[in-house]
């Protein structure tokens, strides 16, 4: 009912997930399931913005017959991102502000997320427990893109999470105002993670599995960001910022939660930000899908 194939193997005591059919069916539909494959989902120089859409009534009309397959696709492929695929959440969620009015451009763009889902068709989330994770319990790693969207300067930020080595959570959109410099956008982002650790803390709380939450580590490559969510004093860096934005800092000084530097070539949140050369993603996306 799902779409998603759940494979156990007790013997190396694993767990699998994966929408391999649901996939291959999206793809036959989209009448593309004979395509080239290709190595990542986004062109690295790739500007999504309103406008390439159609701006008069002729244009729309020319686009009528591709924007309903647009549509058609773009709800399969959020079906699938949301389940397994955080590999394309980025793509899937520039083109999505798009739905109701695509361009040449913005089906193209699909088009290639098509042509990647091609080639990584095999990919699936892998719970393994046959040996010892790198990091244990519940920890985070969120990023930002400062003022990437041309169209209303918004920064997209975005976050993964993880239990034990294995991804469980991933969220990327833009956030809803504009903020005014990197630290600004990178704290804002902070906040969002925050949110969705204590909200990991109550769950596995819930389950009798409170020491894999105290605390939720969080890792990020904004040294200026770290720096505000550790240190309260209210300064002219920081005098704008929304109170709601304010809350990693609490959970940080609750113990709730706690912030760490970690280079950006080494931030798995940052496949979630932006389009990235083919090296550096597949480097990032080995971290999290199989």
């Amino acid at each position: 009912m799902l779409g998603v194939i759940v494979s156990r193997d007790r013997t190396n005591r694993t767990l699998s997930l994966s929408q391999q059919h649901a996939v291959e069916a999206l793809l036959d539909k989209a009448g593309m399931k004979d395509c080239k494959p290709v190595d990542t989902p986004v062109a690295t120089n790739f500007v999504f913005t309103k406008q390439d859409c159609p701006q008069t009534e002729l244009e729309r009309a020319d686009m009528a017959k591709e924007a309903q397959w647009y549509r058609m696709v773009l709800c399969g492929t959020i079906y699938i991102v949301n389940w397994t695929r955080a590999d394309t959440c980025f793509g899937l969620s520039k083109l999505s502000k798009f739905m109701q009015n695509p361009g040449p451009n913005h089906v193209s763009a699909l088009k290639r997320l098509l042509r990647y889902l091609k080639g990584t068709v095999e990919y699936k989330l892998v719970y393994s427990f046959a040996s010892p994770p790198v990091r244990t319990g519940v920890y985070g790693y969120f990023d930002s893109a400062h003022a990437d969207d041309v169209d209303t300067c918004r920064s997209t930020m975005a976050y993964l999470f993880f239990y034990e080595g294995c991804l469980i959570s991933w969220h990327s959109k833009l956030h809803t105002y504009v903020t005014t410099s990197t630290n600004h956008s990178e704290y804002v982002a902070s906040a969002k993670a925050a949110r969705e650790a204590c909200w990991y803390t109550k769950v596995f709380t819930f389950l009798g599995l409170p020491s894999a939450v105290r605390p939720i580590d969080l890792f990020n490559d904004s040294s200026g960001a770290i720096a505000m969510n550790h240190n309260p004093v209210h300064h002219e860096a920081n005098k704008h910022v929304a109170i709601a934005d304010h809350f990693a800092r609490e959970q940080v000084e609750l113990g709730i939660i706690t912030i760490s530097h970690m280079r950006t070539d080494d931030l798995p949140a940052d496949v979630l930000t932006k389009p990235l050369p083919k090296a550096k993603f597949l480097k990032l996306v080995q971290t999290f899908m199989n």
